[in-house]
């Protein structure tokens, strides 16, 4: 479970997966309802909650102050999109929360298996476009046997390995 931002379990992420970044840009996209790429600071609990994040109060307090800090000259009371993305990927543990696997795996799959077409519909309705070549990438490390559709076992296993 993705909980206790700030605690010693969590680490940097290099870079988020293609399908961690979908569900950051669109967790961010629900609460940016002027779509002016940056959330109200008092929304970044929700946000941060909506993708399966359970920050602390005082987590949430640390972030805003961060955030004001850096942006003391506009005084916005905003967390912009690269900023939201930012504590995400700082604080997500280093493999994904089984939920938010299993979340996934039930929007990319069509009849409980991922297809390349599956996987290609469902990224883009999260809003990110995958090339062929990090569809062909996944494909050969979580469907082994070349059947051309990916299971939950290898799914997970690709996103957590």
């Amino acid at each position: 479970s993705l909980s206790g931002v700030g605690t010693t379990d969590f680490c940097i992420m290099a870079s988020p997966t293609p399908l961690q970044a979908a569900e950051i840009g669109s967790a961010f996209d629900i609460f940016d309802a002027d779509r002016d790429e940056s959330i109200a600071a008092n929304e970044l609990e929700a946000a941060l909650r909506s993708v399966g994040m359970q920050p602390s109060k005082e987590a949430i307090a640390a972030h805003k102050d961060e955030y004001e800090a850096k942006d003391k000259n506009e005084a916005s009371g905003k967390i912009h999109k690269s900023e939201f993305a930012g504590i995400v990927q700082r604080d997500l543990p280093a493999g994904d929360a089984p939920e938010t696997i299993t979340k996934l795996f039930a929007a990319l799959s069509a009849k409980d298996v991922i297809t390349r077409e599956s996987l290609r519909s469902g990224m883009a309705k999260l809003g990110e476009r995958m090339s062929d070549k990090e569809i062909d990438k996944m494909f050969d490390d979580a469907d082994p046997g070349e059947t051309g559709e990916i299971s939950f076992a290898g799914f997970s296993r690709h996103l957590s390995g």
